[in-house]
């Protein structure tokens, strides 16, 4: 955005890698395995900042990844975004509003499928060109074709990413899709390496070209808000 509210440069900005490492060791302690499944996932409705702010640094991490830059984070909800998203361009401060959008586990809603969410976007947001669109694919979804989706096109950006398989270590992002559905990242949870692959392809889901790979150490990310 052009012009920064004032209100968003008072807000604290939170460090992906950091949040995204924390949760991580609390999974691994195994203090969550005889939680009940909604605790656990944080999916209670007194969780649900803790569910949205995993689910920011996740995007975040991994636009970090694609744009070589860090991207912080500040949970702010409003009537249309739920985060601001901030890093820096050429010496100036960038502020995003992002919303948060999930494709939920079969287990929690087995009939909602990602074109379901596009089309509601697209009736509810149809002139909202600041605004990007982050929506986590929170399921095994087979032959994902993104250039296939009806995408809306009142939105400044819109973004798919989520775990490549159970493990949740691999993670892919897509897009932006208002320009090219079938740019796709690859990145890794957050560890000592970075590491980010990016390449095109075709409408079956197939690679073409070269991958272009990007490998760094965790000093490039040293940037505090």
């Amino acid at each position: 955005m052009d012009r920064i509210p004032r209100e968003w440069l008072k807000l604290i900005y939170y460090r992906p890698r950091l949040i995204l490492n924390g949760l991580r060791r609390i999974q691994r302690s195994g203090l969550l395995n005889d939680l009940p499944y909604r605790v656990a996932a944080l999916r209670t409705h007194k969780l649900k900042p803790y569910l949205e702010g995993r689910q920011a640094a996740l995007f975040c991490h991994g636009i970090s990844t694609r744009i070589g830059r860090e991207v912080s984070f500040t949970l702010f909800e409003s009537a249309d975004y739920d985060i601001v998203a901030k890093f820096e361009e050429g010496g100036v401060t960038r502020m995003v509003p992002v919303q948060l959008k999930e494709l939920p586990p079969s287990t929690v809603n087995p009939t909602i499928e990602i074109q379901d969410i596009l089309d509601k976007l697209g009736e509810k947001l149809p002139d909202s060109k600041n605004l990007v669109m982050a929506i986590h694919i929170n399921r095994a979804v087979q032959g994902l074709r993104p250039a296939e989706l009806r995408i809306p096109t009142g939105l400044g950006e819109i973004w798919l990413y989520g775990a490549k398989d159970d493990t949740q270590q691999g993670w892919f992002l897509i897009g932006d899709m208002l320009k090219d559905a079938n740019l796709v990242s690859e990145f890794q949870y957050p560890s000592n390496v970075i590491y980010s692959a990016v390449w095109q392809q075709n409408i079956l889901g197939n690679r073409k070209g070269n991958i272009t790979l990007s490998l760094g150490s965790l000093s490039m990310f040293n940037w505090k808000p």
